[in-house]
């Protein structure tokens, strides 16, 4: 009997390539913070970077009329859609995704881009139909690296934590899968752009997104 075989995958920097600049992101949303939050929060978020999302926790609750808050959303989704004009999907991500189902795996999507983009890329990469399930920030009431998304998908198919794998590559993913007490896979060394910390723990590390079916 396989001991692994929910096995979660991050989206984007993971089975997609997509180029988000989200440094670009990153800076503008600071750029909206700067001004409605005092100094000293303001210098521990850049000493101690937090998720961008959280970060729009801070500008909604500061900024009551909400036009800070829809113009920080604006921001960002207009660098992911600019982030996935020209997209590439891992080689190896559709052969990965059809064997381990083969071996009676479940495939699960859980990412922090939104429902609209996600729902874009398994469409224009066709891998929608090889995934059993998807969860987007847009899904959740607190993204990654909190637990509700992990614990929605493993009460979903009635799994325990050893029976899951988190594959991914970046710190959010790491701190995710750290949280839930969940075996991390990280996909290649470096980590996402504009996403690392100067580490990541990780259980091991791939560099094919085909070597998760050695773990299985």
């Amino acid at each position: 009997m396989k001991k692994h075989d929910l096995i979660i995958f991050d989206m984007d920097g993971t089975l997609i390539q997509s180029n988000i600049d989200y440094e670009g992101i990153r800076k503008e949303v600071l750029r909206i913070l700067k001004g409605i939050i005092h100094e000293e929060k303001y210098k521990e978020i850049i000493e101690n970077p937090i998720p961008i999302l959280d970060m729009l926790t801070y500008i909604k609750e500061k900024n009551l009329d909400s036009r800070k808050l829809k113009e920080a959303w604006n921001i960002i989704q207009s660098y992911e859609l600019k982030g996935y004009e020209k997209a590439t999907i891992e080689d190896d991500v559709i052969e990965t995704l059809q064997k381990l189902k083969d071996l009676k795996c479940i495939n699960v999507i859980y990412t922090n881009n939104s429902k609209k983009l996600t729902d874009f890329a398994l469409k224009k990469f066709k891998i929608q139909n090889l995934v059993d399930y998807v969860l987007t920030r847009d899904d959740v009431n607190r993204s990654k690296p909190h637990l509700e998304g992990l614990e929605r998908i493993m009460k979903k198919f009635n799994k325990q934590r050893n029976n899951v794998l988190f594959v991914g590559d970046s710190w959010l993913d790491a701190e995710t899968a750290k949280n839930g007490n969940i075996k991390f896979v990280l996909f290649k060394k470096e980590g996402a752009p504009g996403t690392r910390k100067i580490t990541i723990d990780s259980d091991c590390t791939i560099e094919k997104i085909s070597e998760v079916l050695q773990l299985v």
